[in-house]
């Protein structure tokens, strides 16, 4: 017998595939080809600087060319926003061109209308954090835009496939959660885990869960949804922080594999009738994920490999310019204690150590096959169904707790103590010592975030070993360092904000001339009869 969730999940396949087709005969946006190669070349430089899942760039790059319209309409330098939008977004190669109606840009200027209503009724109330919600108001309304112009068909049909195949079987011990509270966690943890969603995404579909007219509000309740923001951003970040979340997402986290698969077999386009015919067909089903299982073993591969070699070079390039801008003349000019062999290590081993980690890394087993096609089958109503469950640890006592802390804290001390005098012995200076543990510290994060993407489509149960074990001990101190010098470097990609800054302007006007000059050119050619 199908199961409930697969039946909606086919249910809502069937009707994506007889939804209208967008109107062929209708007008579409189109760019100039010339300008659009240029553009495409500067966004793949770009995203070897600033290198991140696709559709956060692609997010991100709305948001960019969002906040530099609203500057020139701030400026009086163009009024209108969503065409030149979609324009950049399709001149980069986010949008195919001669593709997108032009009907498109009515429905993201509404969104954009909506924006800038909310935020003149924000600046007659003259709440004393404007300029706070104005930023959040901006990311809702980039994420809004996204979803327009990118809708996640996928993304919802197997987002609500994951919850109710869960939901349905899922038992929670541990925890006091009210059925709404469950509802959201849930909601949240297969939103990060399976989709991959930040944080702005995540307050975004959270938001117009609590609102779902958020992008068409009308003037009559305008000044009250301003009124109500900042307990709308509370309520938002108490849902988004709550102490079971990760709970949530661990159990995410860890069947996301099987739901991947299923959206493998979607991505076919079969049709109705075969989709529902391979589901319930147990060898067909079998050799169906063999091959999505296949094809995404070689695709999360590639994708180590390739975050691996942008790890290493951004490490080696990173601690150049460190070494360039900071080691080299606090040595020379202000401790006159500088040394080229010293240079040279604190340049190296972080590099090296970054390599030896990424070498330890292993892509799951053969054996781990079986285990995902038994969790597939499970949720396709073979072997018997599956239950999901989460279990808190008991709650320890303070004494566990204080004892515990102390004794992270004191390995933490000895951890960085005994790193210090190992480099003064062999005559780091001050300053070859702090960014050298920083640095390493940052090399043991990133390893560490590596790992977990090698164990993306892994769900194999591994015995732990007690060498591994020493070896956390001892590293938990550098990874916690890590952790907060990447979210710290994350907001600060020097590189980042000089193209932001002084690059991307200039050269999106450059652009646009160019598109703009071609147009002329052509239209000039063309009154020659």
């Amino acid at each position: 017998m199908t199961p409930k969730p697969l039946e909606n999940l086919l249910e809502s396949y069937r009707a994506h595939l007889s939804t209208t087709r967008p109107d062929e005969k209708a007008p579409k946006i189109h760019v100039d080809e010339i300008a659009s190669k240029v553009a495409v070349f500067y966004e793949r430089m770009r995203s070897i600087i600033d290198y991140q899942e696709e559709h956060l760039l692609r997010k991100n790059f709305i948001g960019r060319t969002l906040r530099r319209r609203l500057l020139l309409k701030d400026l009086n330098l163009n009024k209108n926003i969503a065409e030149p939008l979609i324009k950049e977004i399709i001149r980069a190669g986010r949008l195919p061109n001669d593709t997108v109606s032009e009907s498109k840009i009515g429905e993201v200027q509404a969104i954009i209308d909506n924006f800038l209503a909310l935020t003149a009724a924000l600046r007659q109330i003259r709440d004393p954090r404007e300029e706070e919600t104005y930023d959040w108001l901006i990311k809702v309304t980039v994420n809004a835009i996204e979803e327009n112009l990118f809708p996640p068909v996928k993304d919802t049909m197997l987002s609500e496939f994951m919850f109710w195949t869960v939901r349905e079987k899922l038992s929670i011990s541990g925890l006091e959660l009210t059925e709404n509270e469950i509802n959201l966690q849930l909601f949240m943890g297969i939103q990060k885990a399976l989709l991959r969603v930040d944080q702005d995404q995540l307050t975004y579909r959270l938001l117009k869960f609590m609102y779902p007219d958020w992008n068409s509000l009308n003037a009559g309740n305008l000044e009250q949804i301003v009124r109500e923001l900042p307990a709308i951003q509370v309520q938002l970040r108490k849902h988004l922080s709550h102490p079971a979340s990760r709970y949530f997402f661990k159990l995410c986290n860890y069947f996301n594999t099987v739901f991947y698969l299923i959206g493998d077999m979607l991505d076919r386009g079969l049709s109705y009738e075969d989709l529902k015919t391979l589901f319930e067909n147990d060898q067909a089903l079998e050799q169906e994920i063999e091959t999505a299982y296949s094809g995404r073993f070689a695709k999360q591969r590639s994708k180590l490999h390739r975050i691996a070699l942008f790890s290493i070079l951004s490490i080696l390039l990173s601690k150049i310019v460190v070494a360039i801008a900071i080691e080299i003349p606090i040595d020379k000019y202000i401790t006159h204690n500088f040394s080229l062999v010293n240079l040279v290590l604190n340049i190296l081993i972080p590099g090296f150590l970054m390599l030896i980690i990424i070498l330890s890394i292993k892509m799951p087993s053969e054996n781990n096959f079986a285990v995902v096609l038994k969790e597939v089958k499970a949720i396709c109503g073979f072997n018997g169904g599956k239950s999901y469950v989460i279990k808190a640890p008991k709650k320890k006592n303070l004494f566990t707790r204080t004892f515990i802390q102390l004794l992270y804290m004191t390995i933490f001390a000895a951890c960085f103590y005994y790193l210090y005098l190992a480099l003064v012995a062999i005559k780091f200076s001050m300053a070859n010592i702090v960014i050298f543990a920083f640095f390493v510290s940052l090399v043991a994060a990133t390893g560490v975030k590596i790992h977990n993407r090698s164990k993306e489509i892994s769900m194999e149960q591994k015995k732990p070993k007690f060498s591994l074990f020493l070896i956390d001990i001892f590293a938990m101190p550098f990874i916690t360092v890590g952790k907060w010098g990447l979210t710290a470097l994350s907001r600060l990609n020097i590189l980042v904000i000089i193209f932001n800054l002084i690059i991307e302007l200039p050269f999106q006007v450059f652009i646009e001339f160019v598109e703009n000059f071609r147009a002329f050119i052509k239209s000039q050619k063309d009154s020659l009869h």
